[in-house]
């Protein structure tokens, strides 16, 4: 039986007296992904930044492999987020240095592989993302895909268990949002849990093993891909037309 390595209990959230999540509650299981929906506003983003402590929660648990890690410390956090990674919407990669350097820099703060070792391994993550001629480019001689791609090349460098995708297609053209969730493919395969923030309904429909919706705080629909498309929930069906 396939264990939940991500589980979150009665979340919430808020900013002041602002309610953004009352009672957030869903699983993830190793090796499936799951796509977040919601309407504008309703905190998907806030969500994912709340599992690695990026936003402190005001309540509930959020437990990995089974052990909490909402109550720990941003010390206490750092080995966590190397197992659980999040890929930011616009590939938030350091301007000043070089594609190589961006991706290698994990591999220097929490790795300890000699500058040969790093190497090899930033040039391996580079041809999974078909960015192998890219590595000596800076960023400001990327596309927006190039960027993204870059960018999730270094949320996998250090080979987290989970990865947190923030909007990865958003903004791209078609050709490389197929590029992009042909490297989510790849990544899945390998054995790789996700949560995929996403508007991108076709693009989520790909990828994602099951859908969670946002609604008024909470989760409003939960299911599998196919239960999502056929479902007569008018709130569900809003989703789909789009």
């Amino acid at each position: 039986m396939t264990e939940n390595i991500l589980e979150v209990k009665n979340l919430v959230k808020r900013f002041d007296e602002k309610v953004v999540h009352r009672d957030i509650s869903f699983f993830l299981k190793t090796g499936e992904t799951i796509g977040l929906l919601g309407n504008s506003g309703t905190g998907k983003s806030v969500l994912l930044r709340s599992l690695i402590g990026l936003e402190q929660i005001e309540g509930g648990e959020i437990l990995f492999h089974q052990q909490r890690i909402d109550h720990l410390s941003e010390q206490q956090l750092y080995p966590i987020r190397t197992k659980i990674s999040y890929s930011f919407q616009n590939a938030a990669l350091f301007d000043s240095i070089s594609v190589y350097e961006n991706i290698a820099y994990p591999l220097f703060e929490h790795s300890r592989l000699t500058e040969d070792e790093i190497k090899v391994k930033v040039r391996n993550i580079l041809k999974t993302v078909n960015l192998e001629q890219a590595i000596d480019l800076m960023p400001s001689d990327l596309s927006g895909g190039m960027q993204k791609r870059v960018g999730l090349a270094r949320s996998m460098v250090l080979s987290p268990e989970i990865m947190l995708y923030d909007e990865p297609t958003a903004g791209l053209d078609p050709v490389n949002i197929e590029m992009v969730l042909d490297i989510m493919n790849r990544f899945k395969k390998q054995g790789l849990s996700g949560i995929l923030v996403t508007h991108d309904i076709p693009a989520a429909k790909k990828i994602c093993d099951r859908i969670l919706i946002l609604k008024d705080g909470m989760i409003g629909f939960t299911g599998t891909v196919e239960e999502f498309e056929n479902s007569k929930d008018p709130f569900v069906q809003s989703f789909l037309g789009q």
